[in-house]
């Protein structure tokens, strides 16, 4: 990872948190794709935040992140003379090809390239130039990312499995175009944020914006004998930030839901009260992708009653208060609980109280 001077640390810093933005610099840095990301601008995000949008070029280019930006359709010729007025980008026909080479011209003279292809929709440009371009995708439209009919942001869109909330009046398909781009640029990241808040959808964890996903595979088993242990525990280990005090725990453990390639898990162990949440560990590429909400939602579908502990210092309390019934704070522990009998509350909070800390 490239050395970061002290004005570019404060400035990541008023973004998000430090180690998230290490963990994603060193993720795109090992990237080598000709650029960083195609930036697919709407007309109404050029006209409301050019200069945002240069802003947050220039400050990619310092991070020795190269974009590139995509202009398509009847307006490409617009928006060009619109980004013509700030001397970062360097402009090119998508028809013209040699765009690998251009690129590279471009990043060398510490320029934006933009490809201009007014005679394709974005589906047409983007299955052209993914993945040898780039693998990442953000489009940038001036209302931010897609909301419900409510007016709530929604972060996380999946294309292949149902949504549970009915969807803004859009202005153009977004869904169909995820799905294509999904289904046959497999691999590909794409996201849609406003140009106010584009460098907070790269760098941190929850964005701010919507990411597209093709939804994950949660594998529900009855115990851990078919369970690759060591995956899971690395995943574990990964998630807290600890090493494992003991192993005992898992011989205790009931039920398990795991994506399939042990990017998140959740640990159930079996209660009068209901069903205990031992372990909920996400990893932290995948705690941006919706992992964790998908494991919630298939745990929550099958168990009615559910408790858990939480360090009082853990920052994922403020979601976790949003899912459980109540909770009681004793200690070190936040105590949570979720469609569990009043009879049964001091009982679920004696038991965790009890319980021994698994990590070091």
């Amino acid at each position: 990872m490239i050395t970061l001077n002290k004005t570019i640390r404060l400035f990541l810093d008023s973004i998000g948190r430090r180690e998230e933005y290490e963990f994603y610099l060193d993720k795109f840095q090992s990237d080598h794709s000709a650029c960083f990301a195609l930036l697919c601008p709407d007309m109404g995000s050029i006209e409301a935040g050019v200069e945002m949008l240069a802003f947050d070029l220039h400050f990619l280019l310092r991070l020795e992140l190269a974009p590139a930006i995509l202009l398509c359709g009847a307006e490409a010729r617009k928006m060009q003379a619109a980004l013509a007025n700030e001397s970062i980008f360097k402009f090119c026909a998508l028809e013209e090809g040699g765009v690998v080479d251009f690129m590279a011209r471009s990043h060398a003279a510490e320029k934006v390239p933009v490809l201009v292809a007014e005679n394709k929709m974005w589906e047409d440009a983007l299955l052209h130039l993914l993945p040898d371009v780039a693998t990442r995708v953000h489009f940038i439209r001036a209302a931010g990312g897609l909301k419900s009919v409510s007016g709530e942001l929604l972060p996380h869109i999946y294309t292949h499995k149902e949504n549970f909330q009915p969807l803004e009046l859009l202005e153009y398909d977004f869904l169909t175009l995820g799905k294509k781009l999904l289904e046959e640029r497999w691999g590909t990241h794409l996201s849609i944020t406003s140009p106010m808040n584009l460098l907070q959808e790269i760098f941190t964890v929850k964005g701010s914006g919507t990411l597209f996903l093709r939804g994950s595979e949660i594998n529900h088993s009855f115990g851990l004998e078919k369970v690759d242990r060591s995956r899971l525990l690395r995943l574990l280990e990964a998630s807290f930030g600890k090493a494992l005090a003991n192993e005992v725990f898992l011989g205790r453990v009931a039920e398990a839901y795991i994506e399939t390639d042990y990017r998140g898990a959740v640990l159930l162990e079996e209660h009068s009260a209901g069903y205990y949440l031992s372990k909920f560990a996400v990893g932290q590429e995948a705690r941006g992708e919706g992992v964790a909400m998908e494991l919630w939602r298939e745990v929550c579908r099958n168990h009615e009653a559910l408790f858990w502990r939480s360090n009082v210092s853990n920052p994922f309390n403020s979601w976790y208060d949003k899912q459980a019934d109540g909770y009681h704070t004793i200690g070190k522990w936040k105590i949570y609980w979720r469609g569990v009998s009043a009879d049964f509350i001091s009982d679920i909070i004696s038991f965790c109280c009890s319980r021994d800390e698994d990590f070091s």
